[in-house]
């Protein structure tokens, strides 16, 4: 019988990444259920009022679920469609379900500068059963799936505990323990100069760039 991914994984991820600088990001999920035609996952939900949206490490960025009407970037939204782009591959992936090839199969959550995308693979019913599905575009198989959900695959990454690296970006990758920092968090700390993640004076504030 097949078991919803993911319970109590959020409370586990944050041992090995706090979320001191975390911030319940305020969603109507029942809005943006409606939005989406779909639930989200309940580690999703979670993760969302234990940490927000944001960095990680700054690595791995946690993509914010709402609306361009909120006046706020949707990366959701944009990165999913990039991600349909190249949903189904060629070749099925393993792991990936039988009834995983439509092109609107899959929802990113996660992205990195390495042009990783971290995704659901949205083939049933029941959002706490989606695998992750990870595309890396520079590859020749650019999509793996990870028959877990995305808190358990965030945890698993932190501590190593996959059969290799499975990002383009690998600093994350058995670290041991990451660091989380909150999107407003981070623009509060660019805001005053500071680097959010070194913590020090910005390299490129106030440099004035020639225009074209």
């Amino acid at each position: 019988m097949n078991q919803a991914y993911g319970r109590g994984s959020v409370a586990a991820l944050t041992q090995v990444l706090a979320p001191t600088f975390g911030a319940d990001e305020g969603i109507d999920w029942e809005l943006l259920s409606a939005r989406w035609k779909t639930r989200f996952p309940g580690d999703y939900i979670a993760f969302m009022r234990t940490f927000g949206a944001g960095g990680m490490s700054d690595s791995l960025e946690i993509l914010r679920p709402l609306s361009p009407s909120d006046g706020i970037a949707d990366g959701m939204s944009s990165a999913t469609a990039d991600a349909r782009d190249q949903w189904p591959p060629t070749t099925a992936p393993a792991s990936a379900p039988a009834n995983a090839n439509a092109g609107d199969a899959v929802i990113a959550w996660g992205v990195t500068p390495a042009a990783d995308t971290l995704c659901w693979l949205t083939s049933g019913a029941d959002p706490d059963l989606w695998p992750v599905a990870v595309l890396r575009a520079s590859l020749d198989a650019p999509w793996t799936v990870y028959p877990m959900g995305m808190a358990e695959f965030l945890h698993r990454l932190i501590l190593g505990d996959l059969d290799r690296c499975p990002l383009g970006e690998a600093t994350l990758w058995a670290a041991g323990t990451g660091r989380f920092l909150h999107w407003r968090e981070e623009e509060r700390r660019l805001q005053k100069g500071i680097d959010p993640w070194t913590v020090q004076p910005d390299p490129l504030d106030n440099i004035e760039f020639d225009g074209p």
